[in-house]
């Protein structure tokens, strides 16, 4: 899945937050053997989306720069325990 966040929305945080409960919520709704990988936006809030890696269904949670530069991305991810880059 690669729902993105805007990076210029006002409420970029805010959106986040109701990104990862919806996601939570359809992890919840998938069978023991479905597996799902997210691209996500780098989050405002370093490690928000950990409670998507410790799912059972989750296989890889990856960072997408969402237009951010290079290297504040790199340094965004840096601080996302378990994200890997796919910029």
């Amino acid at each position: 899945l690669e729902p993105e966040v805007d990076i210029h929305a006002s409420d970029k945080e805010a959106c986040e937050r109701l990104l990862l409960d919806s996601l939570l919520e359809g992890l919840r709704r998938l069978g023991l053997d479905d597996r799902v990988i997210f691209k996500l936006t780098l989050p405002t809030q370093p490690n928000l989306y950990l409670p998507l890696m410790g799912h059972p269904c989750t296989l890889r949670v990856v960072a997408l720069s969402g237009g951010y530069a290079r290297k504040e991305a790199c340094k965004m991810l840096a601080s996302n325990t378990g994200m890997i880059a796919s910029f």
